[in-house]
């Protein structure tokens, strides 16, 4: 069985020694969580997990969880690649659908009723462009064609997986693997599979 830990946000100093630690006593992956606007500050979080690049050699470096309907997939996607790529393989992209504060997606301009079609459709987004270059793609808020936006040269066995935290919709949910439960009560959520 492999422990990982959410580590709360502190002074960057204290941050770091906190990271290192983590690492030290044998954690297997450091999490954070991911929010544009929210009731306590919080650290953009692939910004904060790219600071943990150069401090360690080991730990895995995980989203729990990146709130894509929040962003354009196709940026998440081309940071996504870079942290994976500048970490050697070490990111766990773990994807929710967020809700519980609706005035973030009303400050990103994003309205709060589309946000499991927007995850769902992002993650599938996320995927083409980690896989295909030149990549294409058609869906209800995302269209391209014939684009190369990350990397292909993965360094283990290929681009991270997304992973889902959502009881919200069921779709991203089964869209992704592995799924992050915290929060969430096995039987509200049914089934995985």
């Amino acid at each position: 069985m492999r422990f990982g830990v959410q580590l709360s946000i502190k002074p960057p100093a204290e941050q770091f020694e906190l990271v290192r630690r983590v690492e030290a006593l044998g954690f297997e992956s450091v999490w954070t969580g991911d929010h544009v606007s929210f009731h306590n500050p919080m650290y953009e979080a692939l910004t904060l997990l790219a600071t943990y690049v150069p401090i360690t050699s080991r730990i895995r470096l995980g989203t729990a969880v990146y709130l894509l309907a929040l962003r354009t997939p196709a940026i998440a996607a081309k940071i996504t690649s870079t942290l994976d790529a500048l970490s050697g393989g070490r990111l766990i992209f773990g994807v929710g659908v967020g809700g519980e504060n609706p005035k973030e997606f009303e400050v990103v301009g994003v309205p709060h009723h589309e946000r499991g079609a927007r995850v769902t459709e992002g993650i599938d987004v996320v995927r083409t462009l980690w896989r295909d270059t030149p990549a294409s793609f058609k869906g209800r808020f995302t269209q391209f064609e014939g684009v190369s936006a990350t990397r292909r040269a993965w360094p283990r066995s290929g681009p991270p997986r997304p992973a889902a935290r959502s009881t919200a919709s069921r779709s991203v949910i089964s869209a992704s693997s592995p799924w992050v439960a915290t929060g969430s009560r096995p039987r509200r959520c049914g089934r995985r599979r």
